[in-house]
């Protein structure tokens, strides 16, 4: 299950079916956090403290269980596992206002839009095969979503 309000990147995820919490990027303190929907009190929990970054949009894949997030300041789209252990710059090059991102996590891609390249592209999940999807005609893309259903 996922809900999300692109707004503020907020997303709800339901794992295996037992744990369930909101992932969310705050841009004023330069975090991206996480609060547990298994207890009965609410309390953000830092996930990753990015220093002078500026996280944006987050997506989460369950299949690894990593996390995946654009950064505006640097111009990147990183990723680390929930535990915030072994993190990994996927693409960078060229990259300059990542602001959406989602993870299709069958086909095992990452698409995100870039309103200061004005394109959307994808790439694996393991930061090969990046190749532009649509590069003409967008003025500044900026949330993306993947209708799994249909791929």
């Amino acid at each position: 299950m996922y809900v999300c309000n692109t707004n503020d990147s907020v997303f709800v995820i339901q794992i295996a079916g037992v744990k369930k919490f909101i992932l969310f990027a705050d841009d004023k303190d330069n975090s991206v956090s996480y609060i547990s929907l298994d207890v009965n009190y609410f309390v953000p929990q830092t996930f990753k403290q990015v220093g002078k970054q500026r996280p944006i949009a987050l997506d989460y894949d369950p299949v690894e269980d990593r996390v995946y997030w654009s950064d505006v300041y640097l111009g990147q789209i990183l990723s680390a596992f929930f535990d915030s252990t072994s993190l990994k710059t996927l693409f960078y090059c060229n990259v300059k206002t990542p602001d959406g991102l989602a993870i299709d996590h069958v086909g095992r891609n990452i698409y995100w839009t870039d309103a200061g390249t004005k394109r959307i592209e994808v790439g694996r999940l393991d930061g090969t095969s990046r190749r532009v999807l649509i590069r003409d005609g967008l003025d500044q893309p900026r949330a993306i979503a993947l209708y799994e259903r249909n791929g």
